[in-house]
């Protein structure tokens, strides 16, 4: 089985996102929305689930990792619809900063703005790599690596949230600064990942070009001006449809996978 110890480093990632968040989320529960909240929930099960995943599959516990396993369809649509509410979220912070003359400043505006393309590409990343698993599940070197690649669009997140945090020097710099060495972080541990083993790499290289594409449309077409707005729009949206609409999605999205991914001549 590829990746023995994968179970470890999820799990250190998983620590490391609570010193991570402790700023600016953790210290501050009461304040943040109820997106936010349903949010981080969904990733850290989701996590935990990698956790008990990795280290049953390799402790030879394979009946408790197909039973455990099962939860990820009732995990994934809650991480995707949270995922979407977020995006919802902001969408409706920017509106009001741009109506309001007493709202957000215009950096502020700016950087909310370019998340418009940061956050519904880790989320279709995400969507991506758990679909792979499904697909894959009967080849076990894809299936391990399409299934670590559904943690690791938070590494980014990580890196830049401990930088602004906890080192004085980067949390006077401009956000792009800290952002862009969380995201060059993951995609350099991704291609570390592909370079391993090129033949079944081919999930890591996703990764690193989706998180490369958050880079990239983050610092250029996130900061025209006509993007703002256009990303405002979406608060528009009605919240309850959007959101039973990503659910609807995402149910269909573990049926595809599980459908295609199944054996020949096995039972519909």
């Amino acid at each position: 089985m590829p990746f023995r110890k994968a179970w470890l480093y999820v799990l250190t990632l998983l620590v490391l996102t609570f010193v991570a968040f402790w700023p600016s989320y953790l210290s501050k529960l009461p304040a943040a929305k109820m997106a936010h909240h349903f949010h981080a929930a969904s990733a850290v099960l989701w996590t935990v689930l990698a956790i008990v995943q990795s280290w049953t599959i390799h402790h030879d516990r394979i009946s408790l990792h197909r039973r455990t396993g099962m939860a990820i369809f009732l995990l994934f649509p809650l991480f995707l619809v949270a995922g979407v509410w977020v995006i919802h979220v902001e969408a409706t912070t920017l509106a009001t900063g741009l109506d309001s003359a007493t709202g957000l400043s215009d950096s502020e505006n700016v950087e909310l703005a370019q998340f418009g393309f940061f956050d519904p590409l880790a989320n279709l990343g995400y969507a991506l790599m758990f679909w792979g698993g499904l697909k894959y599940r009967y080849k076990v070197h894809l299936h391990a690596r399409y299934m670590l690649g559904t943690v690791m669009f938070v590494i980014a997140p990580i890196v830049w949230r401990l930088l602004r945090g906890y080192v004085p020097m980067i949390h006077d710099m401009p956000f792009s600064y800290p952002f862009a060495l969380g995201n060059l972080t993951a995609i350099g541990i991704a291609l570390f990942l592909y370079a391993q083993a090129p033949k079944h790499g081919r999930p890591f290289l996703l990764v690193a070009g989706i998180i490369a594409a958050q880079e990239v449309l983050f610092e250029t077409l996130g900061r025209i001006p006509a993007w703002a707005p256009m990303f405002a729009s979406v608060s528009d949206m009605n919240l309850p449809f959007l959101l039973i609409l990503t659910g609807i999605t995402s149910i269909g999205i573990a049926w595809h996978g599980w459908v295609v991914g199944a054996r020949p001549g096995a039972p519909s």
